[in-house]
């Protein structure tokens, strides 16, 4: 009987030890859900990335959209990028939507002592994500129109941060929904690194996001005001993220914006 129970405990240990694998793997491959759009392969460095795309819906293409989700979240998510992933499309924009490569904590923290191999992981993971940016565009149906990047909480402070030194082909315009590092220090710099960003900057955050996203807009606003900064604004969503109403106003909001921009 003890011997029973023992294998027992020893399946169910191996069942928890499958789960946890097949969880840490999920997030990064969503080829095998049921979703909307058309799935390609991004072949970098070594790895494999999938991406989402549709085609615009009209005679007469605006540009095209790369879309990033936040960390662990799928673009096809209802509290995600998806809302403006497939409503874009029917104004005359291709998007592509990415699930990037997730940074380590240690990434997204201010170190004053930090060591040449943290440095070297800084470096590698801003080069992976620059470089799946890079193949998510060489994917485009059409390379014709506006060039704009949307990116979600984490990954859109890594967005300002590659843009504001160079690391990646600048846009004509970039979208932010709830940016922020889970760092205060970081939130500073994020917000003198947008502040100087010379392509248009709209700066959506929403409610009940999470405190971290809360204080960096207010230090982003701070700091585009201090730079007189024209071609930056920011804006609320009411409600929570995976709501309707939110999904809806933020698909009014960025069309209203290329409207700002003459892009209609």
């Amino acid at each position: 009987m003890m011997i029973v129970h023992i294998a027992k405990y020893c399946f169910l240990l191996s069942l928890l030890a499958i789960n946890s694998v097949v969880a840490e793997v999920q997030p990064q491959d969503f080829s095998h859900w049921q979703v909307h759009g058309e799935l390609k392969k991004l072949d970098v460095a070594q790895q494999q990335f999938v991406s989402l795309w549709l085609e615009e819906e009209t005679p007469q293409k605006r540009g095209t959209i790369i879309l990033l989700p936040d960390w662990g979240v799928s673009p096809s998510a209802p509290n995600s990028v998806d809302s403006l992933r497939q409503a874009l499309p029917k104004l005359g924009w291709e998007t592509g939507a990415i699930l990037p490569p997730k940074p380590s904590p240690s990434l997204m923290q201010a170190s004053i002592d930090e060591s040449a191999a943290e440095n070297d992981q800084l470096q590698q993971y801003k080069q992976n994500l620059q470089a799946v940016i890079e193949a998510a565009k060489q994917n485009q149906a059409e390379q014709f129109g506006f060039q704009v990047i949307v990116a979600q909480g984490v990954m859109g402070a890594w967005l300002v941060e590659l843009l504001a030194e160079d690391e990646l082909a600048q846009p004509d315009g970039i979208v932010l929904i709830s940016a922020y590092y889970p760092d205060q220090t970081l939130n500073k710099k994020l917000a003198e690194q947008t502040a100087t960003l010379a392509m248009p900057v709209l700066d959506i955050y929403a409610e009940h996001y999470n405190h971290w996203q809360q204080q960096a807009r207010e230090q982003r606003l701070t700091a585009s005001n201090k730079n007189q900064k024209l071609n930056y604004r920011q804006t609320h969503l009411p409600a929570t993220a995976d709501t309707a109403p939110n999904s809806a106003k933020l698909n009014k909001t960025v069309y209203g914006w290329f409207n700002a921009l003459g892009w209609y």
